[in-house]
């Protein structure tokens, strides 16, 4: 009996040390830092792949496992000023980010394979102890640029993206006359109409009788783009515009 009591501490302290090395190890590739959670805690997937999520105050993000490393990514890529933005999906037959609207690739871990200015943002993250979960710092920062393959290819059937909450959703007009605060869902058309960038109540028709102003886009850049943009926007209102708006590209499953 002595001698297994002496042996109590003992395992205790390989658990401790076993504990440790999983932590070190997970800081060691990039999963964790010591951080405070400004933006909240996030599921991290059991498997590699990636979730779309919404970090605590709003903004669309991704948790993407690659291996024993974790990311979180903002879901909007870094674009020029002025162009219309929609937020990148992710492909998990070839593991990467795409931006439907504008020509860009980004790695799993952010960084940028091809098109845009930069990479995703990638937010610092400290992990749980049993490693199922993450909590996200708030300083974010850009990743640099990866070494980009020789093709892609994007099934939109299985692209994972943010899903609208179609019960929450406004309509523009409603929408800048409101200002509901934080991120909102809104269902509109997205137009150049003269010299500015409306928001369309209704995603069909010719015309905008209402509608919202959008802040931030260049109605001639919006106008360069082959289609019009309609259906759901990812925003944020103020002062009776939209001050930033993210088309989510819920179109490419058909839905």
């Amino acid at each position: 009996m002595r001698a297994f009591r002496r042996w109590i501490p003992i395992g205790l302290g390989v658990v401790v040390v076993g504990i440790a090395a999983i932590g070190y190890g997970l800081m060691a590739t990039d999963i964790a830092a010591p951080i405070g959670g400004d933006l909240g805690t996030v599921a991290v997937p059991d498997e590699r792949g990636a979730t779309a999520v919404f970090l605590s105050d709003g903004r669309p993000a991704f948790v993407v496992r690659t291996g024993d490393a974790v990311h979180v990514l903002d879901a909007r890529p870094p674009l020029e000023a002025g162009t219309p933005s929609s937020l990148v999906t992710w492909c998990p037959t070839s593991a990467y980010f795409n931006d439907w609207i504008n020509p860009g690739t980004y790695a799993a871990d952010g960084g940028l394979l091809t098109g845009g200015p930069a990479g995703l943002i990638a937010y610092p993250v400290a992990p749980s102890a049993d490693g199922s979960e993450v909590t996200v710092g708030g300083d974010g920062t850009p990743r640099g640029q990866s070494d980009p393959a020789e093709s892609y290819e994007c099934d939109g059937d299985e692209a994972v993206m943010h899903e609208p909450d179609r019960s929450e959703a406004f309509d523009p007009s409603v929408a800048a006359d409101e200002e509901p605060p934080g991120w909102i869902w809104i269902e509109g058309r997205l137009e150049a109409i003269g010299g500015q960038a409306l928001l369309c109540d209704g995603v069909d028709g010719t015309d905008c009788a209402t509608g919202a102003v959008v802040r931030g886009i260049d109605p001639a850049k919006l106008a360069a783009l082959p289609e019009h943009l309609s259906g759901w926007f990812l925003g944020r209102v103020g002062d009776g515009a939209i001050d930033e708006l993210h088309h989510v590209p819920v179109s490419v499953r058909g839905s």
